[in-house]
């Protein structure tokens, strides 16, 4: 039977009591044994309202009884609230804030509608405002923005300068109706702030989130000098009044959590001089008697913490430059500020990220370092992240020293902490930071450098120093090393760490288990040996991987960049099958990638190294090798693999290998016919373009296939094609007078001089329009370079 035919219906001091009973009961969520006759909402208060405006919505005009009031919806947020706060149950089916919100939005609709008995009050909002604070969910923050623009809207203030999006109903022309004029709803500080902290908490906070959050600061400020500058509006005048009577302060002045959020917001949208201009303001203000917004340790913290983040060439000096602030300003009697350990590595973060551009950004690091050490303060003594931080500054720096300072911090770390300053225990951390600095280095010792301080590493983790256990990083990165030197025994060395990661693993050691970047960079290594056996062992370490990852091991599941790097060992390796190898490495991938793993689908790349290994191979024949190569990479492309498009790598690629084309006279032109076939395809095409080295490739075509005296219609074609390009620069120049007659050159040059006796400067300008040529020097001015 419908409620409103029953002789004794349930109104909605009914439906209120219900709801107060649940309330009142704590009860957050219904009883696992409890079953209700309807189910909207896990929360007990929650669903009572969803029934109430289910039922009053099938037919408002005979269901206004139980139209939910003030009472209903507050114990419906409020029981959320409770519930969110105590963490219990489960809701898979939408965030607490979001429930939050959607009663007040309804809430809000009824007293706009004409219901004053659902006008909300201050609380209310408040409450709401917590629940989306809390859900810390994405997007909940412009949920809250509506909020707080609801709340400026209803309570009269809302100003021209805030109105920056739709707020929640499109009404704002009624935002000073008279018949909302006893809506105590103006938003306090705490308001705005959990609005910042939302925006500043956000997944991305870009520069739209930033301007958002400078124009909500401005405005708090535009409302407090209305305030002491006195209200036109007599009713809102009344209403303050209203607020200091309950107790409440309406005061919704910038406080020190104010700005220092702002500051976050800055730094995190990359606007490091919006943080200091925030943090000069404060000063400023401070300066004028406002101690409440005084700069506090984390303010500078923060602004130090946005210029280390921005990686700007400068941002080192900025950073230096707030610390020296700081100090200034501690010297002068405000200990508050002294620098600490946290304001000090800071700065070496942000020393960290201008040291490529910076070459004292690293000195300053140490200059920092040093004050830190000869300070008495025991919080200003550096520790193990502030050492780490200074290697950090010197790996971005490379070269000899900082391998060699790498290697020394190491040791001061060992010395300080047996001189009893525990903060500066090492760790594995901090050592694979060092490895990766000397790894990084470009030494030519780096390889021997970064195995003596895993091994280090190795000797200190097995006589019970359990925070020096090697890590899967730790040995990826000395493999790296090795890779890098191009040691002929490199590849046997990385192959005998990978090892020993298995044995760790086996022995029960933890964070040492061999990944894909462990094994493809001990394939790289072999690669770069050029050891006859390069190609074989990258091939059954391959293999291996394929193994473990079929078996489900997926931290070990090969990837392109694997199988091109085994690709380029059988190349790299000299064996006279490489080519076969490398082909059938790439019919695998294909293969595979349709029946197995689809990432493991050949690209672009693959096929140019391929190409390559044409080029370097004994195949007689490497023009025919190369177009079938070609038209197989095409022909996947045209049939929507997207990852196969040839590039112009690929091009060049092609006309290098068809240009070591071996045989008679008759059959290098049949190769040459080959390549200018695809030159004419390449010029075809409008989104791409030759290159700087796709003319030389074409030039080595016409050295390499054609006879000067013989070929002339064909070198005729080549020559109009490349000076039309615009892109002859000093050494295609150079290419192209070391194969055509001296008379067929300067003939097409227009001069008597000898060819060998011009320089690129003495082209005519539409043939170098598209290349940028150098200063001609003196001596070339006179007398060109003689060949």
């Amino acid at each position: 039977i419908a409620p409103y035919l029953h002789s004794n219906p349930p109104t909605v001091p009914t439906y209120n009591n219900v709801i107060s009973c649940w309330f009142y009961s704590n009860s957050d969520n219904y009883p696992r044994h409890y079953e209700p006759n309807y189910f909207h909402d896990i929360n007990p208060a929650s669903n009572i309202l969803y029934q109430m405006l289910h039922l009053y919505n099938l037919d408002p005009e005979n269901m206004e009884r139980i139209r939910p009031d003030y009472g209903s919806f507050n114990m419906a947020i409020a029981s959320l609230s409770e519930l969110q706060k105590n963490g219990n149950g489960f809701r898979s089916h939408q965030a607490i804030g979001k429930t939050c919100f959607d009663h007040l939005s309804t809430m809000i609709q009824f007293y706009k509608d004409g219901y004053e008995d659902c006008a909300p009050d201050y609380k209310i909002f408040l409450k709401v405002l917590n629940a989306l604070e809390l859900d810390r969910r994405r997007g909940n923050w412009s949920l809250a923005r509506k909020v707080l623009e609801e709340m400026l809207h209803l309570s009269g203030t809302v100003d021209s300068k805030v109105y920056w999006t739709e707020t929640m109903h499109q009404d704002a022309s009624e935002k000073r109706d008279n018949k909302w004029k006893n809506v105590n709803v103006f938003p306090r500080t705490k308001d705005f702030n959990i609005i910042l902290a939302m925006i500043a908490n956000a997944d991305v906070v870009d520069q739209e989130k930033l301007d958002y959050a400078t124009n909500l600061v401005d405005l708090m400020e535009h409302l407090v000098k209305k305030e002491r500058s006195g209200y036109d509006n007599e009713s809102f005048s009344n209403r303050i009044v209203q607020f200091e009577g309950h107790g409440n302060s309406y005061n919704c002045k910038p406080d020190i959590f104010t700005y220092n959020t702002l500051i976050s917001i800055a730094a995190n949208a990359g606007r490091p001089e919006v943080a200091e201009e925030t943090l000069e303001k404060m000063a400023k203000k401070s300066a004028a008697g406002d101690f409440s917004v005084k700069p506090d340790k984390t303010t500078f913290n923060t602004v130090i913490s946005a210029w280390a983040r921005s990686k700007t060439h400068s941002s080192g000096d900025k950073a230096a430059g707030v610390i020296h602030l700081m100090q200034k300003m501690a010297d002068e009697g405000d200990e508050s500020v002294r620098p600490d350990r946290i304001s000090l590595t800071s700065v070496m973060n942000s020393l960290i990220s201008s040291a490529k551009r910076s070459r004292n950004a690293p000195l300053q690091a140490e200059d920092i370092i040093q004050r830190m050490e000869q300070s008495k303060d025991s919080h200003l003594q550096p520790d193990t992240v502030t050492y780490t931080s200074l290697i950090k500054c010197w790996g971005q720096k490379g070269g000899l020293k900082a391998a060699e300072r790498a290697e020394k911090i190491i040791d001061t770390l060992h010395k300080r902490y047996d001189d009893g300053y525990i903060e500066c225990k090492p760790d594995s951390y901090a050592y694979n930071v060092a490895l990766d600095t000397i790894a990084k280095s470009g030494v030519g010792d780096a390889a021997e450098r970064a195995e003596a301080v895993l091994n280090r590493m190795k000797n200190l983790f097995n006589s019970g120093k359990t925070d020096l256990a090697p890590t899967t990083e730790s040995f990826a990165t000395v493999m790296n090393a090795l890779a890098r030197s191009g040691n002929p025994e490199s590849g046997v060395k990385a192959e005998e760490l990978l090892q020993t990661m298995h044995n760790l693993q086996n022995e029960g050691i933890s964070n040492v288990e061999p990944n894909t970047i462990a094994y493809t960079t001990c394939i790289m290594a072999w690669r770069n040996s050029g050891h006859k056996d390069a190609g074989k062992r990258a091939s059954f370490l391959l293999k291996k991987m394929e193994e473990y990852y079929d078996e489900g091991l997926h931290d070990l599941r090969p990837n392109v960049i694997t199988y091109t790097n085994v690709m380029e060992a059988w190349i790299s390796s000299g064996q006279h099958d490489s080519f076969e190898r490398v082909k059938a490495i790439l019919d695998h991938m294909i293969h595979r990638s349709k029946t197995v793993d689809s990432e493991c689908a050949p690209t672009t790349i693959c096929f140019n190294v391929a190409l390559k290994a044409i080029r370097l191979s004994s195949e007689p024949m490497k023009d025919q090798k190369a177009q079938i190569l070609f038209d197989r990479m095409k022909e996947m492309h045209e049939s929507g693999d997207v990852k196969v498009k040839p590039s112009i790598q690929t091009y060049n690629a092609f006309f290098s290998a068809c240009a070591l084309t071996e045989g008679s006279p008759e059959r290098r032109r049949a190769a040459f016919s080959i390549a200018i076939k695809a030159l004419l395809e390449l010029q075809k095409k409008s989104n791409m373009h030759a290159d700087s080295y796709t003319w030389p490739a074409v030039w080595k075509l016409c050295e390499n296939l054609l006879d000067a005296e013989k070929d002339i219609s064909w070198i005729n074609r080549v020559f109009e094609y490349t000076v039309k390009s615009g892109a002859i620069n000093e050494l295609l120049f150079n290419n192209i007078r070391r194969f055509l007659p001296k008379e067929y050159l300067k003939k097409k040059i227009k001069t008597e001089k000898d060819v060998y006796d011009l320089t690129v400067h003495d082209l005519p300008s539409e043939w170098t329009r598209n290349v940028t040529l150098g200063k001609q020097s003196k001596k070339n001015q006179k007398k060109g370079r003689r060949k």
